[in-house]
């Protein structure tokens, strides 16, 4: 514990933080239970609740954790019997199955929270200075890792954030007040977009006619700027339609290859795609390939690897 007339160390800053903002979550989220404190070159705790944090929930408990550390409230440690600790203290935040002692370590900031323990603290709130959540990460099963500094670690990040949010609102020609309705309008404008680009990659497919290399029809295309997983779909679907073989390819910025065949054809797409694009990364099912590369291909010379990669698989003879 902290003595008066003592500095406090960043340990017991973080510590006396992590108490009065858990505090603060489980006001506003009510039922949100800690499961784990890492305290150090991390500062963080597990947390269960059963629905979203939402964020703007998250501020309101960032900023009543900061009122009780601007009012400096006394940093209390007592000592008492088991007994006398469950009579006392109703809103203790204790694990008793990890207590075997019968006497019981309480740490109390002032009339708000009160929890065992027996970690190193400050005397007074105002000693943290300030608290702010950095970071929230869902880790599954309606468990969340919530980061957080304090003091002037917490200072330095906040006035880093308010530079990156100033950034942020510069470069999308707004006011700090309207980026978020901004970047909604975005994310609509882009899901329209996207939804556009898949539409007309499988208006495409509608269009291509086949070529015959021996008697199995080849479709080949390139289709710059098309949706991958529409053109996926769309290859799945021609050669689950038809017996044929379909190589496509998207090469706006890197190049993605894709090959696939009907089962009956008894072909290898993962031995084509790396025929067609030596370089390129990936794999998958001799029923469907592909694989991606920054080289670019020439499509005028894909027709004749096709060829000869169907003459060494015995699907056609001479040229």
């Amino acid at each position: 514990m902290e003595r008066e007339n003592v500095l406090p160390s960043e340990a017991a800053k973080a510590h006396t933080g992590e108490h009065i903002l858990f505090r603060a979550l489980s006001t506003v989220f009510e039922g949100i239970r800690v499961k784990k404190v890492e305290l150090g070159k991390r500062n963080y705790f597990l947390v269960n609740y059963g629905r979203e944090l939402e964020e703007e929930r998250l501020l309101q408990a960032e900023l009543l954790a900061n009122r009780i550390i601007a009012q400096d409230m006394s940093v209390i440690t007592v000592v008492k019997p088991r007994k006398d600790v469950m009579r006392d203290y109703p809103h203790l935040r204790v694990r008793w199955d990890r207590i075997s002692d019968e006497n019981v370590t309480v740490v109390e900031v002032e009339g708000f929270d009160w929890a065992a323990c027996v970690g190193e603290h400050v005397l007074h709130t105002g000693s943290i200075e300030c608290i702010i959540i950095t970071r929230v990460n869902s880790v599954g099963n309606h468990e969340y890792e919530i980061e957080f500094e304090v003091a002037q670690q917490a200072i330095l990040e906040a006035v880093k954030r308010g530079a990156l949010a100033r950034n942020v609102a510069s470069q999308l020609r707004t006011s700090l007040d309207q980026v978020l309705p901004t970047v909604a309008n975005l994310k609509e404008k882009t899901h329209l977009l996207t939804e556009s680009v898949r539409l007309l990659t499988s208006q495409v497919f509608s269009h291509l006619e086949p070529e015959y290399i021996g008697e199995i029809p080849v479709y080949c295309a390139q289709v710059p700027g098309g949706d991958r997983k529409a053109i996926q779909r769309e290859v799945a679907r021609l050669t689950r339609e038809t017996s044929c073989l379909v190589v496509m390819v998207e090469q706006l910025e890197d190049t993605f290859l894709i090959a696939g065949c009907s089962p009956s054809l008894n072909l290898d797409c993962t031995q084509l795609v790396h025929d067609l694009l030596p370089e390129g990364k990936g794999g998958g099912k001799p029923e469907q390939a592909m694989v991606s590369s920054p080289q670019k291909v020439d499509l005028s010379q894909i027709t004749g690897k096709i060829r000869q990669f169907l003459r060494q698989s015995g699907q056609t003879r001479g040229n």
